[in-house]
This record gives C-alpha cells, sequence and structure tokens, in this order.
C-alpha cells in the first residue's frame, strides 16, 4: 500500500496544475481543501489498476478526476445537509459554493483529458465518469424528495448514489491496466459492495456517533431507522407513528432508544459484513496479489473493531 501511497504527491500535483490559472480564487479554495489528508477512496483507482496487472502510475489522472468528482460531490452534499462545521459553503457562501462545485465537476473532465491513454481507453472512461455522475445525481435526488421509505427504496439510494462512486473509482482503475471485460467487472463488483458497506456504517455512525447533527435530528430516514420500521417489535406502531407525522426531528432521542433497545447496530454490522463478503469474493480472480491485498486490506480495515462498533449505550447493561 506505501507504494501506491507514494504517487499521492504527483495526483495532487495533477489536480492543481490543471486549474486554471487566471482563477486565483479557486486555487486558493482547492488549496486549502488539499492540505487535508488524501480522501481514503484515493487509493482505489491505482490498486484496482494493479490488482488486473497494470502499472498503477498509469492511473493517477484517473484518480485525479476520481478526487475532483468525489470533491465535487462532497461541497454538493454539504449544502443540502448543512450538518458539520467547516464546510466551504459556510466560507463563501452557498452561492460560490455552487459554483465552485460546477467548476470542479468540470475540472475532473480537465484532468481526464489529459491522461496519456488510448483513445478508446479514454472515451470508455470518460463515458463511466459521465454515467456515474447522471446514477450518483439521481440517488441524491430521490434522498432529496424523501423517495427512501423502505428497505427496497434504500438500497436503489444507495446503489445510485454511493456505490456508484467506488463501483466507478475501482472500475476506471481497472480499465487503465487490463481490457479484459471480466477483470473490469470484478473490480467494479467489488467496488459496488464496498460503497454498500460504506453507506451502512455511515449511516450507523450518523446516528451513534455523529460528526455534526445526527440523521434522526436533520429528519432523515436511512437504514437504521428503515430497519427498525420493518421489524416485528412492540415499539414499531410508535415509531411507525412518529415517522407518518414527520415528528422524526422532534422525537430523536426517542427513536434512537426504540433502535438501541431492538439492536439495530448489530444488523448493521452483519449487513456490512455481508457486503465485504461479496467484494472479496467477487476479486479473487484478480491476477495481482500485492493489488489485490491493497483492496481486500482497504474493506477489511475500514471496519476497525467490531467490538466498539457494537459497544452497547451508556447505562445498557443488557
Amino acid at each position: 500500500m506505501n507504494s501506491l501511497k507514494s504517487l499521492y504527491p504527483e495526483i495532487r500535483e495533477v489536480f492543481q496544475n490543471s486549474i486554471p490559472n487566471f482563477w486565483t480564487e479557486l486555487k486558493v479554495v482547492l488549496a486549502k481543501l488539499f492540505e487535508e489528508p488524501m480522501i481514503p477512496e484515493a487509493i482505489l483507482p491505482l490498486a484496482s489498476c494493479q490488482a488486473v496487472d497494470g502499472e498503477a502510475k498509469e492511473a493517477i489522472h484517473v484518480c485525479a478526476a476520481l478526487l475532483a468528482l468525489g470533491l465535487c460531490l462532497r461541497i454538493l452534499d454539504d449544502l443540502e445537509d448543512q450538518d458539520r462545521d467547516g464546510q466551504l459553503w459556510k466560507e463563501v457562501g452557498a452561492t460560490r459554493a455552487w459554483n465552485y462545485a460546477s467548476a470542479i465537476h468540470i475540472l475532473s473532465f480537465e484532468i481526464l483529458s489529459k491522461a496519456s491513454l488510448e483513445p478508446k481507453i479514454f472515451h470508455k472512461i470518460n463515458q463511466s465518469y459521465i454515467d456515474a455522475f447522471f446514477r450518483i445525481s439521481v440517488g441524491q435526488d430521490r434522498e432529496l424528495v424523501g423517495t427512501t421509505r423502505t428497505v427496497e427504496d434504500y438500497w436503489l439510494t444507495v446503489e445510485m448514489k454511493s456505490a456508484g462512486f467506488v463501483a466507478t473509482a475501482c472500475a476506471t482503475g481497472a480499465m487503465v491496466g487490463t481490457d479484459n471485460p471480466e477483470l473490469i467487472q470484478s473490480c467494479g463488483v467489488f467496488g459496488h459492495h464496498l460503497g454498500l458497506a460504506l453507506q451502512i456504517l455511515n449511516d450507523m455512525e450518523s446516528i451513534w456517533q455523529p460528526d455534526g447533527i445526527t440523521d434522526l435530528k436533520q429528519g432523515k430516514i436511512t437504514l437504521p431507522l428503515l430497519y427498525g420500521l420493518e421489524s416485528h417489535h412492540s415499539e414499531r406502531d410508535e415509531l411507525l407513528s412518529l415517522v407518518t407525522d414527520n415528528e422524526i426531528a422532534t422525537h430523536a432521542e426517542r427513536i434512537k432508544e426504540i433502535l438501541d433497545k431492538i439492536d439495530t447496530k448489530s444488523f448493521l454490522i452483519w449487513a456490512a459484513l455481508k457486503e465485504r463478503e461479496q467484494a472479496l469474493e467477487a476479486i479473487k480472480i484478480c491476477p495481482n496479489a500485492e493489488g489485490r491485498e491493497v483492496l481486500e486490506s482497504y474493506i477489511t480495515g475500514m471496519f476497525g473493531d467490531i467490538d466498539l462498533l457494537l459497544e452497547k449505550p451508556e447505562g445498557d447493561k443488557t
């Protein structure tokens, strides 16, 4: 993994050199954002390329384009949720943040256009990024209009929004390293299940270990709440009434008590582990052991200490 991370300075350079010289303010904004650690997903295109026996260095532009796309989505997500400190819109205002997000989206394609790829491969990767952005936008729109009201709705939304981004990161990295459709698909499937696992854990953290306002206090219906609505338990009618009456935010603490009582966290961990199992199975055919091991380490390491994840709330000794 260290050999792949040694490429990060080159990725940052490609990203920053693609920003128009005449837009000083954008350079300043992105320089501040790049003071933060590289997003964890940056390793995925590099590792996927290596896993299919390609040269990871050749995926640098694909990775930099992914970072731009991810940053654009992050700004848009922050604008829509407005639930954390340190967000760009708080610094420059919502209108300018929207403008920056739009420019960074275009920047992702500018970066990709400079990649030293054969035309056929470039067009394939370029189309993958276009398709991914449309799917992610549909998923985001479903979330904004409140389409997600059942577990089936939830999976469809997160498959488009979260899984789509990670699957594209892995599949496009593999496209740089091979033209074997089976290997490309295996990396894409890995990314798909990784994205689902990440979203499940994110939904859990957004209630039990939030970075800002909890999903419940924002009135959001995510997998933990859907699990409570579709499981058989004594408080199910109460929970359904609170959701039907749009009282989620008002009664967030009571809802959390119910979710704790029915051991929702154990279900979420189980669901995420099932996604991990399918992800690991998908890349067994990848020929390069080193690249494959980086992908395996990524999805295994993100669970950390499962005992801590399952830790019961204070006061619950059952």
